[in-house]
């Protein structure tokens, strides 16, 4: 479980480090597919979630709405945004280029420990894989291709590809059974270690982007006759206003608990003002 707390008595002020791991904490959340297209989240439930204020909850959202990761909805919520084949494509097009580069970025600095960690989260992945534990499956394919980039040194790029990340991370949802029992995933995936140990560029991009593209062109294929891509039904988290206060009351703290099990994170500890 991951623990986010604030540290205080430091330089950084409370609230703009709670703000932070706000941000933070949806954007790994994003990123690692704990959202299905299309779900829709009020501000409440995500703040009951983290424990927090909505003010954090707020700029935080607003924050990846300008990114592309979330759709402004009415009375304070969000949505997960839906997507079309043609941007599916899109996204694989500018994901394949990038994570290529940084796949041949990393191959040229790769140490035997950087190495080895890549072949103990390979290998956490394939337990997850064989328990059907969808959820750890997605957080360790994160973690490995997080852990490649980062190893490219390139700061820039990794902002960049995470904010890509951002808008596809959700769909890794739709790779579930049909995708993952088929693609060979782990193969590659040895691939690309045995490339970065051998500090072989040529090799580590071009495995990247076989992934890379393989995985969006089996999204972007899910496409109906009208080119949407149709999610699956989201889960019962997000909560809507009640006519009865305090069973509108109740259905938010209980989605607010479920999101926060999704989410992984224990509540966000700061001094914070009222709401």
């Amino acid at each position: 479980m991951v623990r986010i707390m604030v540290r205080t008595g430091t330089s950084v002020p409370a609230d703009r480090s709670l703000r932070k791991q706000v941000y933070d904490s949806l954007r790994v959340a994003l990123t690692a597919g704990r959202f299905v297209p299309g779900e829709k989240l009020t501000f409440r439930t995500i703040a009951g979630a983290l424990g927090v204020s909505l003010t954090p909850v707020r700029e935080a959202l607003r924050r990846l709405v300008a990114e592309g990761a979330f759709e402004m909805q009415p009375s304070r919520s969000v949505r997960v945004p839906l997507m079309t084949r043609a941007k599916a494509l899109e996204l694989r097009d500018i994901r394949t280029a990038l994570e290529g580069l940084a796949a041949a970025k990393a191959a040229e600095v790769a140490t035997k420990a950087q190495v080895a960690e890549l072949r103990r989260i390979a290998r956490e992945i394939l337990a997850h894989r064989r328990r059907g534990d969808e959820v750890g499956d997605r957080e360790n394919v994160r973690a490995f291709h997080f852990a490649v980039y980062a190893l490219s040194g390139q700061p820039t790029l990794l902002r960049v590809i995470e904010g890509l990340w951002l808008q596809t991370g959700p769909y890794m949802n739709l790779l579930y059974p049909e995708f993952i029992a088929s693609a060979g995933g782990p193969a590659r995936r040895l691939r690309v270690i045995e490339a970065l140990a051998a500090r072989d560029s040529v090799a580590a991009r071009r495995e990247i982007e076989n992934d890379v593209h393989k995985t969006l062109t089996y999204v972007a294929d899910l496409a109906d006759a009208a080119g949407n891509i149709v999610p699956l039904a989201a889960p019962a988290v997000s909560a809507s206003r009640s006519k009865n206060k305090a069973k509108g009351s109740s259905k938010t703290k209980a989605a607010s608990k479920a999101l926060g099990l999704r989410l992984k994170t224990s509540r966000l500890k700061a001094s914070q003002s009222s709401k």
